[in-house]
């Protein structure tokens, strides 16, 4: 401490020996010349990243991707979008229930299908819509992101964090869906489903999907299921081979779909799964029953 005191008093005295003259160019005027700081710079997500992080409706910090083919991650971007307009012009990002999210989600669910390969209601898949926080809203952001989750099973039991998912639809197509062993009650209602390949004894193979009417949200389960099974009936009876359900003629095949889901069908999105459903004495399908009409499956 005390060098560093010398040092400084000797440093004084040099500069009142040597005067106080401006060194050349220089005008002693510390108001001006100085170039302005530059904006800061909008992070914006792209379209093919992988993030470690579980999916969240609206993102704060920094994005941070990863390598989807290389390191584990929970969601994967499928497509990125642009508020454009009287949108982008909002002082906050638009709120849970807000008339402009269906419009969002519509690009990604188109932008989820394109990154697939198809229709991305035929994969064991969640699909999320991404908004960025208002203080990044403040700062300038006015994207939307479209993530992927990939699920095990249809029941979102755990998350596959290894591998891309795109163009798998069209290629490896381990996120389809395919044939499925299925837990039941007593009164053979579906309790838990799991992948198999469709060569081992099953209960369910996926037949297709059914878009209800843009209609109110059907408030009870009952109306709920009356109206998958009115759709699902005609996917899988099309699926068997018959030309619609009044010509269904094969009592070991049965349909089954998973339930609508209320903030998709919120958001615009009134898909369900359906399946074609094992009715055999073994309670099980041995191989695909694709155009099969009316005869008997193997069990």
């Amino acid at each position: 401490m005390r060098r560093w005191v010398a040092l400084a008093a000797g440093l004084a005295v040099v500069a009142a020996l040597s005067g106080c003259a401006k060194p050349s160019g220089v005008d002693g005027d510390l108001t001006n010349g100085w170039p302005a700081m530059p904006r800061a710079k909008v992070q914006v997500p792209v379209a093919g990243a992988c993030y470690v992080w579980p999916y969240a409706k609206v993102w704060r910090g920094d994005f941070d991707p990863v390598d989807c083919a290389t390191r584990k991650h929970q969601t994967e971007t499928a497509y990125v979008g642009t508020f454009t307009g009287a949108d982008a012009a909002r002082s906050q990002p638009p709120a849970d229930g807000s008339p402009l999210l269906p419009n969002l989600y519509a690009q990604c669910q188109k932008g989820a299908s394109d990154y697939l390969g198809g229709d991305w209601h035929a994969a064991m898949v969640f699909l999320g819509l991404v908004l960025p926080s208002g203080e990044a809203w403040a700062g300038g952001a006015r994207w939307f992101r479209c993530d992927l989750v990939h699920l095990t099973d249809p029941d979102g039991t755990e998350v596959v964090q290894d591998g891309t998912l795109k163009g798998d639809l069209s290629g490896p197509r381990t996120a389809a869906y395919g044939c499925l062993t299925v837990d039941t009650d007593n009164q053979r209602n579906v309790l838990s489903e799991r992948p198999i390949d469709c060569a081992q004894p099953h209960a369910a193979e996926f037949a297709g999907t059914f878009t209800a009417p843009n209609v109110p949200w059907p408030s009870t389960a009952a109306a709920r299921e009356r109206l998958g099974d009115n759709g699902c009936v005609e996917v899988v009876a099309k699926f068997l081979g018959f030309a619609n359900s009044d010509q269904w003629d094969n009592p070991a095949v049965g349909w089954w779909e998973q339930s609508f889901d209320e903030d998709q069908w919120n958001l615009g999105d009134r898909t369900v799964q359906c399946f074609a459903y094992a009715f055999t004495k073994s309670g099980h399908f041995t191989g695909s029953v694709k155009g099969i009409r009316g005869k008997t499956p193997k069990g």
